[in-house]
């Protein structure tokens, strides 16, 4: 079995309980007791109560450990989801950086580094948040719609925790959280990731300090907070001995190490440059003429958004001109960020039509660096897939005969890649919108549209070889 990589992943978001910032200091003593790092993920506001309530015995232990950034209010109204609900691609992007750069600010001047990871409050979904983040320096996104095997969207490392620690636990409960992991750690026979989550106030509190003030919409006054009820100090105790025993219990397993999300980015951190040879271009050709895809050739991760640029710079760098390149480079590309509407394209389409359509695809993915929503010709729109799908045809024939197709048959690749629908992702994104923080009935289908244009983007991220 090869290494198997566990990070404790502790969201700290109560900024109401006082009582919630002792117990940090309680949770960074189990773990240096054992000499491993945590990942403290902190909401913007909780890390200024912490300088307003004077806490800087709290925020010294804190340094020891990886500092991540949970949004800078949580589920303060309007949550992420709620200010992104109308926003287009481009100015939602903005708007994220707009309102959480000050969190990310703060954490990085009161630590001396920028978050290890962004981390979803609660079910408040946008996919302009990824993307936002890595803009804004943060290269890592956790939870929200995604598995616990890391995967590459919109250029940013995304997973979501394998399992969670139960804050409330007993002893009675060790055995089960030791088959619980038991059970993640032998589906991880390849090596992996193994996200473990909690949330330090849950081990003070009854209730989730969001719940008591902000569910279903409620919008109370900074000045009138209500600070959570709190558990009994002899079962506060009790579970915090559950934690001890169940880090020291997987220690024990002599492949797992413990790394934070800092080290987390760092395995999966893909390389400067990435090429793809042309006998391997070809071969991602054939696999895509077929199905609309995320592919893995040779140890290299591939989006459909890469490939369908990959091909066309192949197409219209060098095979319209007669030459062959022995490699070509792989460029991040986003997906589209408008639907296309009706008249795709279907049928015959000659090749002076195509490349006509695949230069313009080019100048244009060059210049926004995603890709376009449709390519028309008169009366005619070709969307993404089947340009993807006539481009990966074109490069095919081209590898068995050496020269063009006369014209190429568009008629199977979906709209959207198949993790849609492998990863059931409309049904993931409406699981976030039950979330007790939202509004009754809250949804947004311009959330919803845009996570599946920006599906173009997932691919596998791969573990490095240590």
């Amino acid at each position: 079995m090869r290494r198997i990589y566990v990070a404790f992943q502790f969201d700290t978001e109560d900024f109401i309980t006082p009582e919630a910032d002792d117990v940090l200091l309680d949770l960074i003593k189990i773990l240096d007791q054992f000499d491993v790092k945590g990942s403290f993920c902190i909401v913007g506001e909780k890390l200024r109560a912490l300088k307003r309530r004077g806490r800087s015995d709290v925020l010294e232990a804190l340094k020891r450990h990886d500092v991540a950034y949970q949004s800078d209010f949580h589920s303060v109204h309007p949550v992420i989801s709620e200010y992104l609900r109308d926003k287009g691609w481009d100015d939602g992007v903005e708007e994220v950086k707009r309102r959480e750069s000050p969190g990310i600010k703060c954490i990085e001047e009161t630590f001396g580094v920028k978050p290890s990871a962004f981390i979803q409050p609660g079910g408040s979904w946008a996919p302009q948040t990824p993307y936002a983040s890595t803009l804004m320096g943060v290269p890592t996104y956790v939870d929200g719609i995604f598995h616990d095997t890391p995967v590459w969207f919109c250029g940013a490392l995304c997973f979501r925790a394998a399992m969670s620690f139960p804050e409330d636990s007993t002893f009675a409960c060790l055995d089960a959280l030791k088959s619980r992991f038991e059970e993640i750690y032998r589906s991880k026979i390849d090596g992996g990731l193994i996200t473990i989550v909690m949330h330090p106030c849950k081990f003070v509190t009854e209730k989730f300090w969001d719940a008591v003030n902000f569910s279903h919409g409620r919008n109370p006054p900074m000045d009138r907070l209500a600070p959570a009820p709190l558990r009994d100090r002899e079962e506060v105790e009790e579970s915090l001995q559950v934690f001890q025993k169940f880090l020291g219990f997987i220690l024990e397993h002599p492949n797992v190490k413990i790394v934070t999300f800092r080290e987390v980015t760092d395995l999966y951190r893909r390389p400067r440059e990435r090429r793809l040879r042309l006998e391997e271009i070809f071969e991602l050709a054939r696999r895509t003429s077929k199905c609309n895809d995320w592919q893995v050739i040779d140890g290299v991760s591939v989006s459909p958004a890469e490939m369908l640029r990959l091909f066309t710079d192949v197409i219209v760098d060098y095979l319209q001109e007669g030459f062959e390149p022995r490699s070509a480079p792989l460029h991040f590309t986003l997906g589209p960020t408008s639907r296309l509407g009706e008249n795709q394209l279907s049928g015959k389409i000659g090749m002076n039509d195509l490349l006509e359509m695949l230069r313009y695809a080019k100048n244009f993915m060059d210049n926004h660096g995603r890709l376009p929503s449709k390519v028309s010709i008169g009366e005619v729109n070709a969307g993404p897939s089947d340009l993807l799908e006539a481009a990966a045809k074109t490069i095919s024939y081209y590898s068995l005969h050496g020269e063009l197709p006369e014209s190429v048959e568009i008629c199977c690749l979906s709209e959207y890649p198949e993790v849609v629908e492998r990863w059931s992702l409309t049904e993931r994104v409406n699981r976030q919108w039950r979330w007790i923080i939202f509004p009754e009935e809250f949804r947004s289908e311009r959330i919803e549209e845009l996570t599946l244009l920006q599906s173009w983007t997932i691919k596998p991220a791969i573990l490095k070889d240590e």
